[in-house]
């Protein structure tokens, strides 16, 4: 595995849905996985998005195939459509953009920004808002740093 996600960014997404991944997170995606493709998938826990690159998609196989080893039965089944299923491989451009589908922004609740956090191996997409809403309290100096981004982005 070469590097990790670090950081943050907030980047709009316009009429059509595009969004740009942050430039050091392509970086990590293309060292790891040597191709221009991000997984996309509602958070487990969290009103979010998660994302990564198709090596760390590879690790989640080999996770859930040592939990499970030869048992395909149905508890399989649904740790693998959480895992696999609900996901999207989205290609950026050579600007770093992808498109968003419908479904990726309302499971995400995104609107006309997105807030990424990185996680090391993975990192968030968030709605700022809801990321406010949801854990600056409990983490002020999170909080802000958002509302840093949401002023420099001519928000709230």
């Amino acid at each position: 595995m070469q590097g990790f996600f670090h950081g943050y960014a907030m980047n709009g997404i316009d009429a059509k849905n595009r969004v740009s991944i942050p430039s050091g997170y392509r970086d990590v995606i293309e060292a790891r996985s040597a191709a221009r493709i991000i997984v996309l998938a509602p958070h487990e826990r969290e009103p979010c998005l998660i994302g990564y690159d198709q090596a760390h998609s590879a690790r989640l196989y080999e996770k859930l195939d040592r939990r499970f080893g030869d048992d395909f039965g149905p508890e399989r089944d649904n740790a693998a459509r959480m895992q696999f299923g609900m996901t999207e491989q989205l290609n950026y451009d050579d600007n770093g953009r992808i498109v968003l589908s419908p479904m990726l922004k309302e499971l995400g609740e995104l609107d006309r920004l997105a807030f990424f956090i990185a996680n090391g191996d993975t990192f968030e997409i968030w709605n700022p808002d809801i990321l406010l809403e949801a854990k600056g309290a409990a983490d002020p100096r999170l909080a802000r740093i958002v509302k840093a981004q949401l002023a420099a982005k001519g928000g709230k």
